[in-house]
């Protein structure tokens, strides 16, 4: 199911001129539990289960300000309702991540229990928190570590896409960005003027053993007419992720830790960037000039200091210009 299939069946269900209890469509016929897409009559977007009268469904139902969940046994229905139209992108990527889970289940209970885990697992997602608003040197790193990511994901398939999105470490106050099973990554952006790149702490590039570790250095320019915001960039990540039958929720997971959304990454929508050059370097090597925490005393911690990239070419791995 893609996301212009999902948008094809609001639109007809919109459409229908009774307005009466709930206005309903089967979200697909390749699907073997009974899952519709539907609407109430004050025009909430729903998702609902049908279940035979059997089933004994145990669930409390949960009511949170943009979210519920409900079980109806007088119909045999289970019922996610979106109470907030502001965050529908997000319910249908709920939608998308349900229909993966169950789309083959023929045992209806076991369907209904992954219908409501999977539903406490995105609950979280759709909870209003209090954040301090990103600075501008914050949300041009962040634009740096989802451009590489989307250039990773770009190289996906089905069987890579969730080691994929799993390595992004960036939002979890992880040493590295980037964690694979034989490298990590440090990423650093800066404006393509810039000379050198922020090191913040004595663990950034400290090599683990038995892994490589890369500083990928991304360069920008701000360009409020062709340039991406990140908003902008995390769509392009969800559209990968989605085409790939991705687990979405380890991205909006990572976005969690630093109550970031879709719908509030939308304000930094006027500080927008292109990227000029990627340079990748070997951080690992024994003489790469760093200070890390190994080469220091015991003494010596919370680190910063500034690193010259125009002095880093014997550790060039790759450059890419775009």
């Amino acid at each position: 199911m893609k996301k212009s299939e999902l948008n094809a069946k609001w639109k007809n269900i919109a459409s229908f001129k009774s307005k009466k209890g709930y206005q309903s469509l089967r979200i697909t016929g390749a699907i073997v539990p009974d899952l519709f897409l539907a609407t109430d009559e004050d025009g909430h977007r729903c998702l609902l289960l049908f279940l035979p009268n059997k089933v004994d469904v145990k669930l409390k139902g949960t009511d949170k300000n943009k979210l519920l969940i409900s079980y109806l046994p007088s119909k045999g229905i289970v019922l996610i309702k979106l109470k907030d139209f502001d965050f529908k992108d997000l319910f249908d990527d709920l939608i998308f991540s349900i229909y993966s889970k169950i789309n083959l289940i023929s045992e209806p209970f076991l369907a209904s229990e992954e219908f409501i885990k999977t539903f406490y697992k995105w609950a979280l997602f759709f909870e209003d928190k209090k954040v301090k608003k990103l600075g501008e040197e914050q949300i041009q790193g962040l634009f740096g570590e989802l451009f590489v990511l989307h250039e990773y994901l770009k190289q996906s398939n089905p069987t890579t896409i969730n080691t994929l999105l799993s390595s992004w470490k960036g939002l979890y106050d992880s040493a590295n960005d980037f964690e694979f099973d034989l490298k990590n990554i440090e990423v650093k952006t800066k404006k393509e003027s810039i000379l050198y790149v922020k090191i913040s702490s004595e663990f950034q590039l400290e090599k683990e053993i038995d892994k490589n570790l890369e500083l990928l250095i991304v360069s920008v320019k701000l360009d409020l007419i062709e340039g991406k915001s990140i908003h902008d960039m995390l769509l392009e990540i969800l559209k990968h992720a989605r085409a790939n039958l991705g687990d979405l929720s380890i991205l909006y997971q990572a976005l969690n830790q630093k109550g970031l959304t879709l719908e509030n990454l939308k304000q930094y929508n006027n500080h927008r960037f292109l990227v000029s050059k990627t340079e990748s370097f070997n951080a690992g090597h024994a003489d790469f000039p760093k200070l890390s925490l190994s080469n220091i005393d015991n003494e010596i911690s919370n680190l910063k200091y500034s690193l010259r990239v125009t002095h880093l070419d014997e550790y060039l791995i790759e450059m890419k210009k775009y």
